[in-house]
């Protein structure tokens, strides 16, 4: 079976992330980063998306060809959880930074959603996106810095 360049666009997204990780986050703290990646955006992106395509309806996957799975795009988890590992690795220490970090990643986020929509990967409610979506993914990473700082020993004291 052949495969578009639409339909290869999560798959070089996820090889080049995962490429980043690999170059970026020390071998002996990967596995801590892969946990936090796994469960706050692998199981996050399951719930969000659960919640805002399955029950709400605000937002669905479209030509997602091998990759579709119970309603799901297979690679979108695998995607978040090594966008998580980056994340967590250069968050800021202090806490000016920290909070245009955050910021700075909803907005990242909220680009990737309107690319992969302009591909023809996504749609959404028109009303949706952009705040209300961004308000999302903000609050998603910000949540992700709170758990990182007060569970891990890899986070340092924000000052």
């Amino acid at each position: 079976m052949d495969m578009t360049a639409i339909e290869l666009a999560y798959p070089v997204f996820l090889f080049a992330t995962l490429i980043l990780t690999l170059i970026m986050i020390p071998k002996n703290e990967y596995r801590e980063y892969l946990m936090y990646g796994f469960l706050v955006g692998g199981l996050g992106d399951v719930v969000n998306v659960t919640l805002l395509q399955n029950i709400l309806g605000l937002i669905r996957f479209k030509n997602q060809g091998i990759f579709y799975v119970l309603g799901h795009h297979a690679l979108s988890p695998l995607g978040w959880t090594l966008v998580i590992m980056l994340f967590l690795y250069f968050i800021p220490r202090r806490r000016i930074f920290l909070w245009l970090y955050i910021i700075s990643w909803g907005l990242m986020a909220l680009g990737f959603a309107y690319t992969v929509h302009n591909i023809g990967l996504f749609d959404f409610q028109s009303w949706f996106y952009p705040l209300p979506a961004f308000i999302i993914f903000t609050a998603w990473f910000a949540f992700t810095a709170w758990l990182f700082s007060r569970t891990s020993s890899k986070a340092a004291k924000v000052e």
